[in-house]
């Protein structure tokens, strides 16, 4: 490898590493952030990349869902898996954004039918404060919203 492939591999070598200690930091700090408990507020997220839908911060009405259940009934989904197509397909990709609409139709559907202001993975928001309420799981409802349009 001559010098300047080295120079080049050095630099690109540490540009990675200073941008992978920058997300580690703000992981952190996000995840700081979401698991302090307000004391002002019964529902806290626990972890915000598992959010499908509505406001992150203080939720008052979240529910949760099986996202694989879901997905695995969004009938461009089913294409994708029963034809084997892979990113390498260009029907994959047509396929997998017109699963991921329906996806997000079927959760503004669904909140909005039901006052939702959140919409999460099983497990990504839990009820705190000394009354612990319940936190309503919407898998079957969403299921019904993507297999019916």
């Amino acid at each position: 490898m001559s010098s300047r492939k080295t120079r080049f591999a050095g630099a690109f070598g540490a540009h990675l590493f200073a941008i992978a200690g920058l997300v580690a930091a703000t992981t952190i700090a996000l995840a700081s952030e979401t698991h302090a408990a307000d004391p002002a507020h019964d529902f806290t997220v626990t972890d915000s990349s598992r959010v499908y839908y509505g406001k992150k911060k203080h939720p008052k009405t979240p529910a949760h869902c099986d996202a694989d259940s879901v997905w695995s009934q969004i009938p461009e989904y089913k294409t994708i898996i029963e034809d084997e197509l892979g990113p390498d397909d260009a029907r994959y990709h047509l396929l997998l954004k017109r699963a991921t609409k329906r996806f997000q139709r079927a959760l503004k559907k669904l909140s909005k039918r039901d006052g939702y202001d959140l919409i999460a993975e099983v497990g990504a928001v839990k009820a705190v404060g000394k009354k612990k309420k319940k936190i309503p799981t919407v898998t079957s409802d969403l299921i019904d919203f993507v297999t019916r349009d």
